[in-house]
């Protein structure tokens, strides 16, 4: 008798020990966590990993430093220095001393609009932007399309500035960015800007 007490009360705490250590009670479900996962992103990659979802880092662009390219005007050249342009005159390419930039196409329209002088040193080259003050505000990329966006005041001394003007910028633009450039000036296209003057 003494004996079936002893296993009585042994089976008894191992049943109330089993209850106190996280045991499951037949028949009952199995207990779940109260703690919900950690959320996880997938990235580009497909592979998944745990914390918040994030925009990856912008890339660095860091300054060059180059030469650029810009154009002056062969008055009365015909064309021989370079493209015909205005009343029978040439866009001469000249490549600047070396700038600091992070946009090519920047750079070099802002090189082309620093000379306030009419003629370019000793070379006989005049300069049809030199009475303008004119600034790159932007340079809009989308794709393939590139506009250069100007605001300033644009002088123009005479009829056949006009197309010595435009050829300056567009091929100085043209020839940074390896191909069509846009631009504007205050908000219009190149040539309503110039149409005004």
């Amino acid at each position: 008798m003494k004996g079936s007490a002893i296993l009585a009360i042994v089976t008894g705490a191992a049943f109330l020990l089993g209850g106190c250590t996280g045991g499951t009670p037949y028949g009952a479900p199995p207990a779940t966590s109260s703690q919900a996962p950690a959320p996880s992103t997938t990235t580009s990659g497909g592979s998944s990993s745990p914390g918040p979802t994030s925009s990856p880092p912008e890339p660095t662009v860091l300054p060059t430093n180059a030469s650029v390219i810009t154009y002056y005007i062969a008055v009365g050249d015909g064309g021989t220095a370079g493209p015909l342009v205005g009343c029978g005159d040439s866009a001469v390419a000249v490549t600047s001393q070396s700038v600091s930039f992070t946009d090519p196409v920047e750079a070099a329209l802002r090189t082309l609009l620093a000379s306030h002088t009419e003629e370019l040193g000793q070379s006989g080259l005049r300069n049809a932007l030199w009475q303008s003050t004119l600034a790159v505000t932007s340079i809009d990329r989308n794709g393939s399309a590139i506009t250069a966006h100007l605001d300033g005041t644009l002088a123009v001394a005479g009829e056949c500035d006009n197309p010595r003007i435009e050829q300056q910028l567009l091929l100085t633009a043209q020839e940074a960015a390896a191909g069509p450039v846009s631009i504007t000036i205050n908000g219009k296209t190149l040539s309503e800007a110039l149409s005004l003057k």
